[in-house]
C-alpha cells in the first residue's frame, strides 16, 4: 500500500545551525567549487592557514635603509654562516654592502660591478669557511669572515660563471650560454677548473642552467646525487664521488621534466631538492619516479595548480622568481615578479600542514633567513625584515578569505541564511568583515560584527604590572545579520591590522592618547576560528 503524500505546503520553516571551520587545509587553486573538501579556501590571501586556525600575516619592517638610492633595486641577499657568527649582504646598483645590522645605511663593501643577479652559496673547508658568489658577467667573488677576494680560476673564465653548488667537498660552476659545468678539486675554492660537459644528455637542446645536490638519505654521504638541469626541462643525474674517474663517477639517468625557471630554480627542501617549473613546484624524490606524463601531478603545487600555471604563463620570464625556505614561521616562499623591479606577490605553503596561501605587498625581488629571520629586497633601495609587526611599515594589512561552498543543512534545498558568527581571537581594535556567498556567486556585501572594543594601554596613563601592555588577546563570538537565499553557502571574511588607529608610530604618538606599539605599529593578532551559520530550512523559504 503507498504511504499518502504529505502536504508540506504547511510545514513550518525551521532555524538550525551549522558550523563551518575555517579552512586550514588552505587555499584551492585546483578543484571545481561544487566539489571543493571543506577544510579548502577559494581564496586565501595574507591569512595563514595554521594547525586548527588561520592568522593574518605579520607585516614588514625597514632593516637597512638606504641601501643605494631610492631606486637602487636590491637584486641579491647572500649570507654567510661562520663557525660562531653570520653576516647578511645585499647587491643593488653594482654595489655588493653589509647589511648584517639595522642601520639607515649598508655599508659597501665590494664596488665596481656590472650585475646585481648573484647566485651564491656557503663552503667550509679547512682554510675557513666561504661565501662564494658568481654572477655570468662579473669575476667570481669569496668572502671568508674578513675580507673579500676575487679567487684565481684558471681553465675557465672565471666572468662566464653564473650558478654554483657544493657537492662531495667540492664547488661546481655552470658557464652561461653552454652545457658545460665546471669543478674545483676538493675542499679547494679556487685553482685550476676541469670541465665536465653534460650536453650529451640533453637530446631536447637548450642549455644548462643549474645544479643542485639529491641527498637521498637525510645526509651528506656517498648517495648523494648530483643534479642537473637543462633549459628544456631534462634532468641529468650522476652518482660518484671524483668525476675523473668512471670507476667513481656514473650516470643515473635523464629524465624529462618541466622547463625551469629562473637561474634560482633549486633550493633545498628535506633530502630533496625543489625545482620551480613552468608545470609547479616540483619535488624531485616524487618525480623522478612518475612518468613523464604525470609530473605536473607530484608537484607541492598541486593544490593551487591554476594559479601556478597562470603565473608561470605571465610572468616566467621576469627575475625575481625564487624559493625560500624559512623554518622559525614554517613557510615556504615562492616568489613571484608580477613586474619585473617593480612589483610582487608570493605564494606561500605552511611547510607542517601543506597549506597554500597568498601574500601581497611584498614587492621582493630576493628573500633570505639570516639568524632565524626573514628578510627581503626591495626596487628602493631597502632590505626589509619581514614577518616582524603588526603592519606593512605604516599600511595597515588586509587579508581576504572565503570558504569553500557547501551544501549545508538539507542538500540542494533552499535556505534562508540569516546570521553568522565568525570565532575570532583578536587583540586591538579590529573586527573581521563578513558576509554570505550563495551558488557560486560572489558577494561583495560585507558586514562588520559589533562587539565590545578591545582595550589597550596608553601612554603616561597606564599603571605598570596592572594595564595591559600594547592590548590583551580577546575572544569575539559576535552574531552579524547576513541576510541571503540559495542553496550552497561561502563565507567571505576580511580582516585587516596594523592601521593608525591600532597602534602609535614614532614621532605621532601622543602621549596619553595613543596606544603603545612596537616599532611604530603594534604586535597585533587575528585569528579565525571557524563561523556558526543560521538559516531557516524546509516549509515556504
Amino acid at each position: 500500500m503507498l504511504a499518502p503524500l504529505r502536504n508540506n505546503a504547511n510545514r513550518k520553516a525551521v532555524v538550525q545551525a551549522a558550523t563551518v571551520p575555517a579552512p586550514t587545509e588552505g587555499w584551492d587553486a585546483s578543484t571545481a567549487l561544487a566539489a571543493m573538501k571543506p577544510l579548502r579556501a577559494v581564496q586565501l590571501r595574507n591569512w595563514f592557514p595554521q594547525p586548527g586556525y588561520l592568522e593574518v600575516r605579520r607585516g614588514f619592517q625597514r632593516h637597512a635603509f638606504s641601501v643605494g638610492t631610492t631606486t637602487t633595486s636590491i637584486e641579491s641577499l647572500m649570507v654567510w654562516n661562520g663557525p660562531t657568527s653570520s653576516k647578511m649582504f645585499a647587491a643593488g646598483g653594482g654595489v655588493i654592502y653589509d647589511v648584517s645590522s639595522s642601520s639607515t645605511a649598508g655599508t659597501s663593501v665590494v664596488t665596481g660591478l656590472s650585475e646585481d643577479r648573484w647566485q651564491h652559496t656557503n663552503m667550509t673547508t679547512a682554510a675557513g669557511a666561504f661565501l662564494v658568489l658568481c654572477n655570468g658577467t662579473d669575476t667570481v667573488r669569496n668572502y671568508d669572515g674578513t675580507s673579500w677576494t676575487a679567487p684565481s680560476i684558471t681553465g675557465a673564465t672565471s666572468s662566464d660563471l653564473i650558478h654554483v653548488n657544493v657537492h662531495k667537498k667540492r664547488l661546481w660552476f655552470v658557464e652561461k650560454d653552454s652545457t658545460k659545468a665546471w669543478y674545483l678539486g676538493t675542499e679547494a675554492i679556487s685553482g685550476a677548473a676541469t670541465a665536465f660537459q653534460i650536453g650529451s644528455n640533453f637530446n631536447l637542446g637548450g642549455y644548462l642552467v643549474a645544479m643542485a645536490t639529491w641527498t637521498v638519505d637525510a645526509g651528506s654521504g656517498p648517495d648523494d646525487l648530483a643534479v642537473f638541469i637543462s633549459s628544456r626541462g631534462q634532468m641529468a643525474v650522476y652518482q660518484g664521488t671524483d668525476p675523473s674517474s668512471a670507476l667513481t663517477w656514473g650516470l643515473i639517468g635523464v629524465y624529462d621534466l618541466a622547463a625551469p625557471i629562473g637561474r634560482r630554480c633549486f633550493t633545498r627542501f628535506g633530502t630533496s631538492p625543489l625545482l620551480i617549473t613552468v608545470s609547479g613546484v616540483l619535488q624531485l624524490a616524487a618525480t623522478a619516479k612518475a612518468d613523464t606524463s604525470q609530473v605536473a601531478a607530484t608537484a607541492i603545487t598541486t593544490r593551487i595548480l591554476n594559479a601556478m600555471n597562470i603565473a608561470a604563463r605571465n610572468f616566467k620570464d621576469n627575475f625575481g622568481w625564487e624559493l625560500c625556505v624559512y623554518p622559525r614561521g614554517t613557510r615556504l616562499i615562492l616568489n613571484i615578479p608580477v613586474a619585473e623591479n617593480d612589483s610582487a606577490k608570493q605564494f606561500v605553503m605552511n611547510t607542517i600542514t601543506g597549506a597554500w596561501c597568498e601574500f601581497d605587498a611584498h614587492n621582493a625581488n630576493c628573500w633570505a633567513v639570516f639568524n632565524d629571520k626573514l628578510y627581503f629586497g626591495t626596487n628602493t633601495g631597502t632590505v626589509m625584515e619581514a614577518d616582524r609587526s603588526g603592519a606593512d611599515e605604516y599600511d595597515e594589512i588586509v587579508a581576504y578569505g572565503q570558504t569553500s561552498y557547501q551544501a549545508l543543512f538539507a542538500a540542494g534545498n533552499l535556505k534562508r541564511f540569516s546570521m553568522l558568527q565568525p570565532l575570532v581571537t583578536i587583540s586591538g581594535d579590529a573586527r573581521p568583515a563578513v558576509g554570505i556567498s550563495v551558488d557560486f556567486a560572489e558577494t561583495s556585501a560585507l558586514s562588520t560584527p559589533s562587539g565590545a572594543t578591545a582595550g589597550g594601554a596608553l601612554w603616561d596613563v597606564a599603571v605598570w604590572d596592572e594595564d595591559v601592555w600594547g592590548g590583551g588577546l580577546t575572544y569575539l563570538s559576535d552574531w552579524t545579520s547576513v541576510p541571503t537565499l540559495g542553496r550552497f553557502s561561502s563565507v567571505k571574511f576580511v580582516g585587516r591590522t596594523g592601521t593608525d588607529a591600532e597602534g602609535s608610530f614614532w614621532g605621532t604618538a601622543t602621549w596619553g592618547t595613543t596606544v603603545w606599539g612596537s616599532n611604530g605599529t603594534r604586535e597585533q593578532t587575528m585569528q579565525i576560528n571557524g563561523f556558526v551559520l543560521l538559516a531557516e530550512v524546509g516549509g515556504h523559504i
